[in-house]
């Protein structure tokens, strides 16, 4: 669903995607792994030491898509669908079609990524020291890929989100207190206090130490106090949209548009928000794919006349579907992980709806604004 990132491979099943934001991550490792060199190895030749930064670069890439693998794996072995893996700046995220139920499956999802990062360092840190020194290239090569991985494994167990250790935190805050919105914002309060705190010492380190590593370390807090508020805010959506269904929000009767319909012909009123900000695609009366806002931002204007709805339609069966009783939550967290602009809501083959981000924002603001005052 996401245009910014680009499927390279398919390991055990799984998409693995990198999305254009991990393009400086891959400069970074690559410009700091030859300048390590040019101090560690100076009569290597230039060229040797710049290829040598690009292949760490790559295997650092490699570590991140194992690591999450072992998410992926372990959520899967628990029975959860799991959708994509995508390299990002801040490292990997693995899509889970479905939310871990239990507390302890969460924790065991959580803490696998971290176990094998940490195992495979360990390891390869251990083949280091076993290398005979005449082949000191490929004791230093080993050795900073599992030095790598032992630091993937040791940072992500920091316990803030959107990190792994924040996650084990919620999953043994969500078993304490047997409520996860509660364990959510717990989580994102400690997960804030220790962002900030990293703030401040990539700060003191940068002045006082190396400003590299301070903006580094700066740049680790930020994230932390980020994933902080996305779970705050995640946690009181939840609280207003408890008790809603799909049905009591979706838009109904929803216009819908033939297959071999040309873009320029339907494109306005999705654009303009007016009626709906997504278009049910229908061959008879089967509903067959679905249109949104997002589609046609993709697709440049002055191909509108030249593509039919078929050709830009998310199609069935990829295209999910929701059912009327379905809690809204469930709905919401639907359209996050697909990044659709609207889910279809069917009652066996017959369309009863559209559930849209349009629509729920709407039942969002409809319950905030319902809350009593808080008093000053």
């Amino acid at each position: 669903m996401n245009s910014r990132a680009l499927a390279v491979a398919r390991i055990l099943g799984i998409e693995v995607r990198v999305h254009i934001s991990w393009i400086p991550i891959l400069a970074l490792v690559t410009l700091g792994t030859a300048l390590q060199l040019d101090r560690l190895e100076p009569s290597w030749p230039i060229a040797l030491r710049w290829l040598a930064g690009g292949l760490m670069a790559l295997l650092f890439l490699g570590s991140i898509v194992v690591h999450e693998l072992a998410h992926a794996v372990v959520a899967r072995r628990l029975g959860l669908p799991v959708g994509p893996i995508t390299i990002v700046f801040v490292g990997g995220v693995t899509s889970l079609e479905a939310e871990a139920t239990k507390p302890n499956d969460e924790a065991v999802i959580a803490l696998a990524g971290p176990f094998v990062s940490l195992a495979l360092g360990g390891t390869l840190v251990g083949i280091a020291v076993a290398i005979p020194r005449a082949y000191e290239p490929l004791v230093l090569g080993v050795a900073l890929v599992g030095t790598v991985n032992l630091l993937l494994g040791l940072f992500n167990l920091v316990p803030g989100l959107p990190l792994d250790g924040g996650r084990v935190l919620r999953a043994l805050a969500w078993r304490a207190t047997g409520d996860a919105t509660r364990a959510g914002r717990i989580t994102a309060m400690i997960g804030r206090w220790i962002g900030w705190s990293t703030i401040a010492a990539g700060l003191v380190i940068s002045v006082v130490g190396d400003s590299l590593t301070g903006v580094l370390v700066v740049i680790s807090g930020w994230v932390l106090v980020q994933g902080s508020r996305v779970m705050e805010r995640r946690a009181a959506i939840e609280v207003l949209v408890a008790g809603l269904r799909v049905d009591e929000v979706m838009e109904r009767d929803v216009p819908s548009i033939g297959p071999n319909l040309t873009v320029d012909t339907f494109a306005a009123q999705i654009l303009d928000d007016e009626e709906t900000t997504s278009v049910p695609v229908v061959s008879g009366s089967a509903l067959i794919g679905l249109i949104g806002a997002s589609e046609l931002r993709r697709i440049a204007r002055r191909r509108w006349a030249e593509l039919r709805a078929a050709d830009i339609m998310v199609a069935r069966p990829a295209l999910p579907s929701l059912a009327a009783g379905d809690e809204l939550w469930a709905g919401l967290e639907l359209l996050r992980r697909t990044g659709l602009d609207g889910i279809p809501v069917m009652a066996g083959q017959a369309l009863l709806g559209v559930l849209t981000r349009r629509a729920v924002m709407a039942a969002i603001q409809e319950r905030a604004a319902a809350q009593p005052a808080v008093p000053p």
